[in-house]
């Protein structure tokens, strides 16, 4: 563990397995991506983590959830925790603190095409495949789930063993913000009350102010290929939570420029806990 208190990737994982983790596919790179179940029937909750390889609080968050829900199995539901889909960009990542380089990561490395595909853009529904002039930025990939990691959580939720899956939660980083669907166009998902009602419970079980948008809703804002919109177009009750304002401090001159400092809180088990406590209830399936 760093001396901030985050995991590496390493211990991630490790911590994955001791919550009963099993592969699920392999990254790119080779490198094994898990899925901790807790529960064994009914509908199902999904919580994915780690798609931008810089947010490292998601990761956090997502563990804490995890062994909340393992301390108290539900029993009519069953929890899926993906804890970290990107993991060649958490490696990435991991690599440039340990050599202390300040780098920008949004995708887990460089491609033959631009600097990468954004995991996070990588998802069926609103796709956008990079234009011919989109060079040297993050893009969406040359289809849907072009890319290793987005293709095993689809193959995951495709199990025919597990239930439907009806809630959803993805955890990213900063702003502390819960996003709602739809995000490629401006129209309100199904479900759009109940969904608000939901993100309205969490954001009033956390101790800081977590704003509830719709972030399609507003043209400039409007995103091709994420993930909620994925899983809403699925049936589930889906959500991104942007977890903590990060680290960046105008008094602290060494967060200036620090890009891991702008997506991560300074020590994230305080946040992590807040986070985890907020929206079990949810994820166990609350009203």
């Amino acid at each position: 563990m760093s001396r901030d208190g985050y995991r590496g990737l390493a211990e991630v994982t490790a911590a994955a397995i001791a919550l009963g983790a099993r592969l699920i596919g392999a990254s790119r790179g080779g490198r094994p991506i898990h899925a901790i179940t807790v529960g064994a029937r009914g509908p199902t909750s999904l919580v994915v983590a780690g798609l931008h390889p810089l947010e490292w609080i998601g990761v956090e968050v997502a563990l804490a959830v995890a062994a909340r829900a393992a301390a108290a199995p539900p029993v009519d539901r069953r929890v899926v925790i993906v804890p970290a889909l990107n993991v060649d960009g958490i490696a990435a990542v991991e690599a440039d603190r340990a050599a202390g380089r300040r780098r920008w990561r949004r995708t887990s490395g460089a491609d033959r095409r631009s600097l990468g595909v954004d995991l996070n853009r990588n998802f069926p529904v609103g796709h956008r495949p990079r234009p011919w002039w989109w060079w040297g930025l993050p893009h969406g990939g040359p289809a849907p789930l072009s890319e290793p990691e987005t293709r095993a959580l689809a193959a995951l939720l495709d199990d025919p063993a597990l239930g439907p899956v009806d809630r959803a939660v993805s955890l990213h980083s900063f702003g502390r913000a819960v996003l709602l669907p739809w995000a490629h166009r401006g129209q309100r998902p199904p479900h759009h009350a109940a969904l608000r009602r939901h993100a309205a419970a969490i954001a009033a079980r956390l101790p800081h102010r977590y704003r509830v948008w719709q972030v399609g809703r507003w043209r400039p804002f409007r995103l091709g290929g994420l993930e909620v919109d994925w899983l809403t177009a699925r049936g589930a009750l889906a959500m991104v939570v942007e977890c903590s304002a990060g680290g960046w401090r105008a008094t602290a001159p060494a967060t200036w420029l620090a890009p891991f400092a702008w997506y991560n809180p300074p020590a994230p088990a305080g946040e992590a806990a807040d986070l985890a406590a907020a929206l079990t209830p949810f994820v166990l399936g609350a009203p």
